[in-house]
């Protein structure tokens, strides 16, 4: 092989590993239309996410912010800067931040001002923010954000340390398994948390366990053979399969509809 051939073979092997790495390897984040920064507003700004996501507990999405909204507090923050004014230059962990000169993202220079005019001309043109999505939920699947926020899981437990970056990227990669995981470990919990109130909860089958957690009720045969346990005086023509009411709420965490259509 001749060494021009060589050289071109070489160069045409590096050109598709360059190819490659961009097309399926890179992880890319989507260049949205205005530069929002979540680590200007949450961190900086310390506003809490569900002021701007304020369905996230009311419903299957957390909710993006009208422009209405945004404007409400942009009509009075428009970011000027002026260098002769030290408070305009913000603080952050001991880290100066320049409104006029930010990396955002590590990727390009951004003026805060700049941004906000943006936002103002959707406002005056009477259009919505064309925000790109980057979460994505294959369409077999649900994952609906009311339940969870509801448990008590915080947005971090997916989502980061939101307060320090500016585009938020999932922390886990969520597959099936991960998702089966958290739901086995949690039900557990719960189911041990029922114990200390109706000892012999654990001993239920799964069918019983599962119906339990469907209706909210257990006939008090399957947790108590004495019936004096229930602090009640019984006669033997009351009817044995009298159901008691679990007081806590425990969803049944393992069925394929809890996640699929």
């Amino acid at each position: 092989m001749s060494k021009k051939l060589a050289l071109i073979t070489i160069s045409a092997f590096l050109l598709a590993l360059v190819a490659i790495y961009f097309a399926f390897l890179r992880d890319v984040a989507p260049y949205q239309p205005i530069a929002f920064s979540h680590k200007i507003h949450v961190g900086v700004n310390n506003i809490p996410c569900q002021y701007c996501h304020s369905y996230v507990a009311k419903s299957s999405q957390p909710g993006i912010p009208s422009v209405m909204e945004c404007m409400g507090c942009h009509e009075y923050v428009k970011a000027e800067y002026d260098p002769k004014d030290p408070k305009t230059v913000y603080q952050y962990k001991g880290k100066p931040i320049n409104p006029n000169d930010y990396l955002y993202d590590g990727r390009r220079r951004i003026k805060f001002e700049d941004e906000i005019k943006k936002l103002a001309g959707y406002w005056e043109r009477k259009e919505d923010i064309p925000w790109v999505n980057y979460h994505y939920v294959p369409e077999h699947a649900k994952f609906p954000h009311k339940p969870h926020i509801r448990y008590g899981l915080e947005c971090k437990t997916c989502h980061g340390n939101v307060e320090d970056v500016d585009i938020p990227k999932p922390i886990v990669n969520i597959k099936m398994g991960w998702c089966i995981s958290c739901h086995e470990e949690k039900l557990d919990k719960n189911f041990k948390e029922l114990e200390d109130i109706h000892k012999g909860i654990s001993e239920l089958s799964e069918l019983e366990k599962r119906i339990m957690t469907h209706t909210g009720r257990i006939p008090y045969n399957k947790l108590y053979k004495d019936k004096k346990k229930l602090g009640e005086v019984w006669t033997e023509t009351q009817e044995s399969e009298r159901l008691i009411n679990i007081d806590k709420e425990v969803a049944w965490l393992k069925d394929c509809s809890t996640c699929h259509y």
